[in-house]
């Protein structure tokens, strides 16, 4: 497929606990987005001593965060899911336990995709004199987020 531009990828969201089965969610497209963003990081344990090879520290991995980030133009239009996001943010029901939790799934043009339950860490609106209302997020992993290749 070759080289492919960020408009092209697709966020989805599902408001449920990191406790569902990913195969029962609804997906629904956050809509109007423009930059989407994965990260991944590892913890590390050092694991140098004496013998270590050649002075050369060495290290093993302990534990795996996600965090994504993304923003876009802000919509009233429902078609576009942006106000059922920010609600379940600023005031998550009990379908959530009261809190900012969602399932995100970011889809390549190829088919490759990442899924997962994160917690929405940062909700924010940018309202402009003379510019378009725009809005970001940020979520950090609360489970198992999984990238299964195209």
């Amino acid at each position: 497929m070759g080289a492919f531009t960020g408009r092209d990828v697709l966020v989805e969201f599902a408001i449920a606990d990191e406790n569902v089965l990913p195969a029962g969610l609804a997906y629904k497209r956050l809509g109007m987005m423009r930059g989407k963003s994965m990260k991944t990081s590892w913890d590390t344990a050092d694991t140098t001593a004496d013998q270590s090879p050649q002075f050369t520290k060495t290290a093993l991995v302990t534990f795996k965060s996600m965090e994504f980030s993304g923003d876009g133009v802000s919509y009233t239009d429902a078609l576009y899911n942006q106000s059922e996001f920010k609600v379940n943010t600023i005031s998550p029901g009990i379908a959530t336990a009261n809190q900012p939790k969602a399932w995100l799934r970011m889809t390549d043009p190829d088919g490759g995709k990442y899924e997962g339950p994160f917690i929405v860490t940062e909700w924010s609106d940018e309202r402009p004199h003379a510019d378009a209302a725009t809005w970001s997020i940020s979520a950090t992993s609360n489970g198992a987020v999984v990238f299964t290749p195209a």
